[in-house]
């Protein structure tokens, strides 16, 4: 990666907690069963002083069962008993409010239960942790907009995060490789010959490096512990699945626009040759824009092979390419125009000895270092925003042949405000916005694949079944793979 880090090292110290009782009472959740939690909530969620008879009628069981559970449960410093009364305390309620939503059948850990975990480490903990400024009003929202703000920040941080212990690296890497972004403890103890405390530990450190989070999955009747990926981070990922175009399968009925993939740049040496021989005459539109003669049109389309001429449809196709084409030459000063005949320039020989993908890189990049985007407004049109849709692209290296159409519903390159994915929180949940594209912004974005890409050779462009296609070439994969 050639952009300067910006994420200063985490550090992450458990111990400036009682990390070690946050240990112990997880290692005791893994093994809680169905009726141990059911006690569990009934404390957490009644008064501060609970009479063991009231539990013993409210929870219908006999006291020896309801004493097997207090006993295992007292372990969590939740309560002491106190004569025949459970009295509970304060802090360590808060901290099983959390932890019992993870039980819940739909429960889904996101940023509220980030928020949540955060809250065990003292406040004036957190700044040592996460550089984040120390005058911040709020820690929780300084992180979110360091680290997790827009998919790509949150990318970036991923892939620049290494903490220094291979077991750590290892578990992060298998669980993005996991299917549905989902493992299960025993799994990662056992592949990594972890103890119970340990497993915890690393899980703990995981989680406060925003990567992953621990919950409870019922299965039969015990719950097993399940590490997976925050509710608002899976959801994105999904998003790029579930909005990943899927390959034409019928190749062969793809009309391409050009037969190879430096067709333009062919076509424009082939025009600028011919120009040297023979004379070609122009005249402007009803649009201002320079289009070939009759005559000259003629001549050029027994050069360039791979046009329908035979219908009226396909004469006006090749008409306004070639129109393209002419006004490309004048555009990159490799000709000009006198008495409305075509005038090739004096370095055009040289640039026609060059090899052809340098000549269609030379199309490109001249293209994008000069053209005036005067159709476009000029907040849209900036060198950052014409990256980003660049690299859009690189979603369908090895995809083959995909329609526009579907290639455009994953697109996610932030042009604007709107169209920036962000995390937003709408009512309690919080989720990344998806990109909402104006008329002026799709405008743009298919100039850049349909032209420029294009006419640079990292695209092919055509159709199948009347909708544009694309395919990204050889040396699209090579740039933006």
């Amino acid at each position: 990666m050639t952009e300067t880090n910006i994420f200063r090292k985490n550090k992450i110290n458990l111990e400036d907690y009682d990390y070690q009782k946050d240990i112990q009472n997880r290692v005791l959740m893994s093994h809680f069963s169905p009726e141990d939690l059911e006690v569990l909530e009934e404390i957490v969620y009644s008064s501060q002083r609970i009479p063991i008879s009231r539990l013993v009628s409210q929870l219908d069981k006999n006291l020896d069962e309801l004493q097997l559970i207090l006993d295992k449960l007292s372990k969590t410093d939740l309560f002491k008993i106190e004569e025949d009364t459970v009295v509970v305390d304060k802090e360590m309620r808060k901290y099983f409010e959390t932890q019992i939503q993870k039980f819940e059948d739909d429960f889904t850990p996101g940023m509220e239960f980030l928020q949540a975990l955060l809250k065990k480490v003292p406040i004036h903990v957190l700044p040592n942790w996460y550089p984040i400024p120390r005058t911040s009003n709020n820690i929780f929202n300084s992180l979110i907009e360091k680290y997790l703000e827009t998919p790509q920040i949150f990318q970036r941080y991923l892939s620049e995060l290494n903490l220094g212990d291979p077991v750590l690296n290892g578990i992060i890497t298998d669980l993005f490789g996991a299917p549905a972004y989902k493992m299960y403890s025993d799994d990662i103890r056992k592949k990594y010959e972890l103890s119970e405390e340990v497993f915890e530990e690393h899980l703990l450190n995981l989680e406060f490096n925003l990567v992953c989070c621990l919950v409870y999955e019922k299965s039969g009747d015990e719950w097993v512990e399940v590490v997976t990926l925050f509710k608002e981070w899976k959801d994105y990922l999904n998003f790029l699945k579930e909005s990943q175009p899927k390959e034409i399968s019928k190749k062969g009925q793809v009309n391409r626009t050009r037969p190879h993939d430096f067709s333009f740049a062919e076509d424009l040496s082939t025009i600028l040759a011919l120009s040297m021989t023979k004379p070609l005459f122009a005249r402007l539109d009803q649009n201002e824009e320079w289009v070939f003669e009759k005559s000259a049109a003629s001549q050029i389309a027994k050069q360039c092979k791979g046009f329908d001429l035979k219908s009226e449809e396909g004469q006006a196709l090749f008409n306004e390419y070639m129109g393209r084409a002419l006004n490309k030459l004048l555009f990159l000063k490799l000709a000009r125009i006198e008495n409305n005949q075509l005038l090739p320039a004096e370095d055009a020989e040289e640039w026609l000895t060059l090899p052809i993908e340098k000549r269609a890189l030379n199309t490109y990049k001249q293209t994008l270092s000069k053209y005036t985007f005067s159709e476009f407004p000029k907040e849209i049109c900036t060198e950052r925003n014409i990256h980003e849709i660049e690299k859009s692209i690189g979603r369908i290296i090895g995809s083959g042949w995909v329609l526009f159409d579907e290639f455009l519903k994953g697109i996610i390159a932030p042009i604007s405000e709107n169209s920036k994915m962000s995390l937003k929180k709408t009512g309690r949940y919080w989720k990344y916005s998806l990109p909402d594209y104006s008329e002026e912004e799709l405008a743009l974005i298919r100039k850049v694949i349909f032209n420029w890409l294009f006419e640079g050779g990292i695209i092919a462009s055509g159709s199948f079944e009347g909708k544009d296609c694309l395919r990204i070439t050889p040396l699209g994969q090579s740039m933006f793979g």
